[in-house]
């Protein structure tokens, strides 16, 4: 019995206290893990004061950008008045902008805006019109028709000839500026030898 207890007692000895070790909380360690969780718990990023936003990815290059699906083009309400000159009218009728235009097989973005524009032209004699010199102004400003984009955006050809007596859309596009986006907007469309001169906005 003797021997019995004796055993007892030397494994209660031998066996290791499971209990965790009490921490001091007044160690300055500990302190500080504390107030680095609590900054950590309201949104501070690892290292940084607290409040500071997490370490962000720069935003991706346009490259990057043109590999998105197009996105919705936004719609812009024109000033939908004919211009008469010489039997020609022509009618802003449609007008939207976008960051990316895409294609069949190629996509075109742009830091600033692509406008989309169509108007509406009848004639009273057949008439050819050289969209390669359409240009819209604001002011002094004047913006190129963008040939890239109007080959795959599926614009009108640059030379279109309308029929007298028929009304055709023709589609241009252009890239501006945001800021141009804005009134006085005009459209100025050479044919012939004249040039048409359309506020769109």
């Amino acid at each position: 019995m003797r021997g019995a207890l004796l055993l007892v007692v030397a494994l209660l000895l031998g066996c290791p206290d499971k209990r965790a070790p009490q921490v001091d909380e007044n160690d300055p360690l500990i302190k500080k893990l504390k107030a680095e969780q609590g900054r950590l718990a309201q949104g501070g990023a690892p290292g940084g004061p607290r409040g500071a936003s997490p370490l962000k990815e720069p935003p991706p290059p346009l490259a990057d950008v043109a590999q998105l699906p197009p996105d919705m083009p936004v719609p812009v309400p024109v000033k939908a008045e004919p211009v008469v000159m010489e039997g020609t009218s022509v009618t802003p009728r449609r007008m939207e902008t976008a960051q990316i235009i895409g294609g069949t097989k190629v996509k075109l973005s742009t830091t600033e805006r692509f406008v989309r524009l169509l108007v509406s032209v009848t004639t009273s004699k057949e008439t050819t019109f050289d969209l390669a010199k359409a240009t819209l102004t604001r002011g002094a400003d004047s913006y190129e028709l963008a040939r890239d984009v109007q080959r795959v955006g599926q614009g009108s050809p640059l030379a279109t000839s309308i029929a007298p007596g028929v009304a055709q859309d023709l589609v241009l596009y252009f890239e501006l500026p945001p800021s141009a986006v804005s009134s006085p907007l005009k459209l100025r469309l050479p044919t012939g030898g004249s040039t048409l001169e359309v506020p769109v906005l």
